[in-house]
């Protein structure tokens, strides 16, 4: 025998305190973090986000439908959020305003206040395509306008190429 009699106790009763100890050791954790949290000061949404354009640039990106449809386009930014841009006519023209971040290469779309929302893609789509418009995200200078123009008829169905500035 490993331990004498009197040490030994039940199954169900080392059950249920197994499960009283790993509960007081889940709630010591989250008490003993508490002075930690104290001392980093208190947290302040969106305090991490970078407002306004000083020190970016402005890259001007237009959109040109070739198409007998009308195409809608939009911007997917970080964190799963995406942005309306707007719709094109057939023959018809979007021209819309990102930041460019010299020092990182970050492409950013503004908000109502102000707000840097970093852009990951542009998407165009008709009622049966959509297509990625590829953006050149790179650190230091860059031109200042992107121009694309986007036609049916491909095997993907919808195509938006780069066309020069």
């Amino acid at each position: 025998m490993l331990f004498p009699q009197w040490l030994s106790v039940s199954k169900r009763k080392t059950k249920a305190v197994g499960r009283r100890i790993v509960v007081l050791v889940a709630l010591s954790a989250g008490l003993f973090s508490l002075p930690a949290l104290a001392d980093s000061g208190t947290y302040v949404p969106y305090s991490g986000i970078i407002r306004g354009t000083e020190g970016a640039d402005p890259v001007e990106v237009s959109i040109l439908n070739e198409t007998d449809s009308p195409i809608d386009c939009q911007a997917a930014l970080a964190h799963w959020y995406s942005d309306e841009l707007g719709r094109i006519h057939p023959s018809g023209e979007l021209t819309v305003t990102l930041w460019h971040d010299p020092e990182t290469g970050v492409l950013n779309l503004m908000n109502a206040t102000e707000d840097r929302m970093p852009v990951e893609a542009l998407w165009c789509s008709t009622n049966t395509a959509r297509t990625r418009l590829n953006l050149p995200i790179s650190a230091g200078a860059r031109e200042a306008k992107l121009r694309f123009s986007c036609r049916t008829g491909t095997e993907a169905g919808l195509s938006c190429i780069a066309t020069g500035g």
